[in-house]
Parts: structure tokens; sequence; C-alpha cells
């Protein structure tokens, strides 16, 4: 019998590295595989190629997951069962990522909303009807639970999107249109949403991929230190 997803997200503690695993278990979409025994499980999103493994790296439960995913799929992995989990799947590619948390709280009345920036919570259509879509970022909004948009002369060009949640976290998803960064729009999207969430008591977690120096070098700059490392398995080839 597979195990409860509820059950298993009240089991992990509502934590910076937790914070899309629990958002998935919480969200009743999920699908868990999990070990016999219950020492290990692998949370799968239907609506993305990805999985996050909780608990013991199982060879065989690993094995049996990557045989029924698509060539696409990217497995989450904590850090003290990624060399287990590299183990189980060789051949596959290895990236490190970063889980960065603000280097103080967040609180409802920081900072103004700047000119152009809109907030929406829940996202509705007509926003998301004028979210570019370049670099899948209508989809992505559109699965978030809010997001927040900086307009420039009636066009969107940034967006922050709160797309995991959990009871005290919510994960950042930032894009800029090409053409209008280095010019403090993704800020000013990432306070405006900081602000509202900090209203439902949820602090923000940001996570990028070492290689992402770009992702990286803004989260520093917003005031996010880093605070844990996973590891990303990928099917190689």
């Amino acid at each position: 019998m597979p195990p409860d997803a509820r059950g298993l997200a009240a089991a992990l503690p509502d934590e910076p590295r937790w914070v899309e695993t629990r958002a998935l278990l919480l969200s009743g979409e999920a699908v868990v595989r999990g070990t016999a025994d219950g020492g290990g499980a692998v949370v799968l999103d239907p609506a993305l190629p990805s999985g996050f493994l909780v608990g013991r790296a199982d060879r065989s439960m690993l094995r049996d997951v990557a045989d029924a995913a698509p060539q696409d799929f990217e497995l989450v992995v904590q850090a003290g069962a990624f060399d287990d989990a590299r183990a189980a799947l060789p051949g596959w590619r290895v990236a490190t990522a970063t889980v960065l948390s603000p280097a103080s709280t967040w609180r409802a009345g920081d900072g103004e909303i700047a000119a152009g920036v809109v907030v929406s919570a829940p996202p509705e259509a007509r926003w998301l009807a004028r979210v570019p879509q370049e670099d899948e970022v209508r989809f992505y909004a559109a699965m978030a639970q809010a997001i927040a948009l900086r307009l420039v002369a009636g066009e969107v060009v940034a967006v922050c999107a709160a797309g995991d949640v959990t009871e005290s976290l919510w994960d950042v998803g930032i894009d800029t249109v090409e053409s209008h960064r280095r010019a403090g729009h993704g800020a000013a999207v990432f306070r405006a949403l900081a602000a509202h969430m900090a209203a439902g008591g949820r602090q923000p977690v940001w996570c990028a991929q070492d290689d992402n120096v770009a992702s990286l070098t803004m989260a520093a700059r917003l005031g996010f230190k880093p605070v844990d490392r996973i590891g990303i398995l990928k099917r190689g080839g």
C-alpha cells in the first residue's frame, strides 16, 4: 500500500529543504511510491517530470520509478541520501543546488508596492493572459497560488510566482523578459509578493542550481543566504 501523502507531509518538518516536497504532498495531487517497509519513498508530480526522494534511497524502488518515468525526469535528493541515489541510478547526470532563506524575516508592511506592480492571489485570468509564454512562464504562473507582475507601457515585463506553498513557506519562482532585465523589475515583483505572502505568515525560499550564477547573485542581492544543499539527478543522454 503506498504511503499516505498527508501523513508523509506531517512527518516532514516545514523547512526550506522540504518546501517543494511538502507543497506537492499537501496539494493532494502527489503520487507516492514507497518501499515495502516504509523506509523510503519518491513523491511524484503528475504535472511535471519530477520527483522528490524522502528517506532511504532504496535501489529497487528508484529503479522502478526510473523505468516508468519520462526521458526528461528529474529526481531531487537530500544531501544525506545523494551518494546512495547516485549509486542506484548509474549513468544519470548529477547537479547540485543551493537552498536559500532571507537573512531577516519578511513582514507584511515591508516596502511599498512599486508603480506598475500588481499582486494577484489567486492569479486572475485577465493577468495570466498578459504573461509572456517565454520559458513556460505562463504555465508556472497559472499553477501558482499567487503572482506579482510588473507592467511597463501595458506589457508584463516581470513575474514572481508562489508556486510551492506550505504552512509557513513559499518557493520563489521569478523571471524577467530578457529585453527588460537589469532594470530592477525582478526585485520589484519579488518584494511585492514577499510582503503579500508575509501577511499570511509565510516566508520565501529560494533554490538555484549552482551553475545558475545569475539566480544566485540575484538571491544574494535580495538578502537571501544559503541554508542547505540538495542534489538533482537527471537521466543521462
